[in-house]
């Protein structure tokens, strides 16, 4: 049969003119061996996920959501006054239980946890806080104790991935960042480091650099962040930034700045926190939510091509606003629901719909950028595969925005069609008898909305993976 008349060719030319434009998104990007993190089977890992709040009722239920959502990461806040890290504090043993549980929870459904250690709370406030931690050695040494209780605590449960060891610090009576971060910051980020590999060797460290207070970003576009022109020189460490930023003409060129950053360091770069807050009014104006999701949108495309994981602050209700200057009723939150209720029922779609998008989870083999096109929902993403690590898993938000149904498609001759109800693939157009093996190793999870490829067969290979919705027959 010639190739004009072989309907294998046809399934699969349908689909080559639409995934074009996706795969010219990041086709010609060079992702760095050291953007890559690693699980402990050797797996590539992109982490994504939520922040989760230290007080809040979580339930089996919320992080079932959060996996139905994208998540395989959650960040635990932790303030330094629940768990003693601070002067005139002691640990708090009912938080300590509830990070317990917000750990196992995470762990049942497939989810690692990062702790990121918080200053709220703390006494003396703002300023004077940083300027006693910098200047304090009592104050440092407290600090690294009460990290010491969780470090210890967690050695060995294997869902704890790492440890976020500061958050948004920033300078204290100094005026000068750059001495501030040289002299103080980043000594003491490698001693806590240091202090906990000699507890933990194998967990990840994440760090950030100074943030600069509002009223020192000064000029357009100014990255908030003080950037770090020096090597941290310590292994398995993270570079976790905050992005926060809807000035869409500035992120990419930020993003570039802060690669190069993590590249002095020989280090991943992961956005410890991103996505700014939306306000009072935002829930209210429809030109502000698209404007929302066309940033959201734009931010995101530049994380995936650049294979740059993230987290998104917050996984709760609306009830955690923050005043802004114009008074009681004029509020800003990072909440990622609308509604009142603890831990959010109902979502702020405009930018959930964003965040929660296809991308390479746990890949047996290495990632080389990742892309979708929010308009026609297709996605696509360059993977190379290493048959002798395991499975791999893609999120695909079927019901979310696939509800007819998609297409995923391994190289040039393999395609799979999925219909979300089933987990076995409801068509399956393969070249050969090697396309049918591999074929029977696709499974569709329902439950956490994932493609499992069990793993992959044959000689390592570079495999474009392409997904599109199924139109309705």
């Amino acid at each position: 049969m010639s190739p004009s008349k072989n309907p294998f060719h046809k399934i699969l030319g349908r689909i080559a003119l639409a995934a074009s434009l996706v795969l010219s998104a990041f086709a010609s990007a060079e992702i760095p061996d050291h953007q890559r993190i690693f699980d402990v089977d050797g797996r590539q890992i992109i982490p994504g996920g939520f922040v989760t709040l230290e007080k809040l009722p979580y339930t089996p239920d919320d992080y079932q959501k959060m996996v139905r959502m994208g998540a395989s990461f959650q960040v635990i806040r932790v303030p330094v006054i629940l768990i003693g890290a601070w002067p005139g504090t002691s640990p708090d043993e009912a938080a300590l239980e509830h990070f317990d549980e917000l750990v196992r929870m995470g762990r049942e459904v497939g989810i690692h946890t990062i702790f990121k250690l918080v200053s709220y709370g703390a006494k003396p406030r703002g300023d004077a806080f940083w300027e006693m931690l910098w200047s304090d050695s009592d104050a440092q040494a407290q600090l690294m104790e009460g990290w010491t209780r969780l470090w210890t605590r967690y050695q060995n449960e294997p869902a704890v991935f790492g440890y976020d060891l500061l958050n948004e610090p920033t300078r204290g009576k100094s005026k000068n960042y750059e001495k501030t971060q040289q002299e103080q910051l980043l000594p003491l980020l490698r001693r806590m480091t240091d202090t906990m590999r000699a507890i933990s060797p194998e967990k990840w460290v994440l760090y950030q650099p100074l943030l600069r207070k509002p009223e020192d970003q000064t000029g357009p576009g100014r990255d908030p962040v003080v950037p770090i022109e020096e090597p941290f020189g310590r292994r398995k460490a993270i570079y976790a930034p905050h992005l926060y930023q809807m000035n869409p003409e500035v992120i990419a060129p930020m993003l570039d700045d802060l690669e190069r950053q993590a590249a002095i360091s020989n280090v991943p770069l992961l956005l410890g926190e991103w996505g700014s807050p939306t306000y009072s009014s935002t829930d209210n104006n429809p030109s502000q939510q698209k404007r929302y999701t066309r940033v959201y949108q734009l931010t995101v495309n530049e994380m995936d091509q650049r294979g740059i994981g993230g987290i998104k602050a917050w996984f709760c209700g609306g009830r955690r606003e923050i005043p802004v200057s114009n008074g009681k009723d004029d509020w800003m939150t990072w909440a990622i629901f609308s509604d009142p209720s603890p831990t959010g029922k109902v979502e702020r779609d405009y930018i959930t719909n964003v965040i929660v998008r296809p991308r390479p989870v746990i890949i047996a083999g290495t990632v080389d950028g990742y892309h979708n096109d929010f308009e026609t929902r297709q996605f696509a993403t360059e993977i190379r595969t290493n048959p002798s690590l395991g499975s791999s898993e893609f999120f695909i938000p079927a019901d979310r925005h696939y509800k007819n149904g998609f297409t995923i498609q391994f190289g040039d001759d393999l395609k799979l069609e999925f219909d979300p109800s089933s987990s076995d693939p409801r068509q399956v157009h393969a070249k050969g008898p090697a396309e049918r093996a591999q074929a029977q190793l696709v499974r569709w999870h329902r439950a956490t909305q994932k493609v499992v490829v069990k793993r992959w067969i044959g000689e390592s290979t570079k495999l474009l993976v392409k997904v599109v919705p199924r139109t309705k027959t």
